[in-house]
Order: C-alpha cells, then structure tokens, then sequence
C-alpha cells in the first residue's frame, strides 16, 4: 500500500488518542494547508470514534467488521487510527453496515 496524502494523526498532539477517545489535542495550524487537513482529521477522527463505540456496543471486534466490508484489515485498522486516509466511501459503508455513524450528533453540534 502507498503512503497516504498526510497522515491525520500526525496533527494531533495525541496521536495514540486517535479514533479511540473522545477528545484529543490537535496542532497549531501553521498555514491553509495545514487548517484544511487538520479539519479533515479532526472529521476523520469523530467518524473513527464513532464506528469504535458502534463496534463495541456491537460486541464486534475490528477483525470482524473489517470481515464485513470486504477491506483488508489492514487497511481498516490504519484507517481507525489515523495513519490512513479515511475516504467518503468508508464512511457511507460503516453507516450502511452499523447504522448510526453519520446520523450521531456531533460534540460541536448545537442544533436540535
């Protein structure tokens, strides 16, 4: 597999965090490239958390639904943690598969 456009853990300041917990850090932006992709992480990594929570009240483990996407495990656990990027595809296929991933109101949503 070729390396990825970034990584978007790396513009975390916690970067074992990524896609396992709620809240995490993020960098500085040091230019508009940099904004742009640490918002794309910090998207990544909601969708990340999310479809691990889903796994869990699921009883399933990542093995298991990487089994149900048809991706290589591989691929889904870099994804997962950040050292991939996730694409739209991904997320439309964990919303189909666990139900719930896209349609979670998200930590800045204030609408109702």
């Amino acid at each position: 597999m070729s390396d990825p456009r970034f990584r978007p853990r790396a513009y975390t300041e916690e970067p074992l965090g990524f896609g396992k917990v709620e809240s995490i850090r993020w960098i500085e932006a040091g230019s508009d490239l940099d904004a742009d992709r640490i918002l794309a992480s910090k998207l990544q990594h909601e969708y990340a958390v999310r479809i691990n929570r889903r796994l869990k009240e699921l009883g399933k483990s990542v093995r298991e639904y990487a089994g149900m996407t048809g991706v290589g495990y591989d691929r889904i656990t870099r994804v997962l943690r950040g050292d991939a990027v996730m694409r739209l595809e991904d997320v439309a296929q964990a919303e189909r598969l666990l139900h719930g991933i896209t349609t979670e109101k998200s930590a800045g949503d204030t609408t109702k």
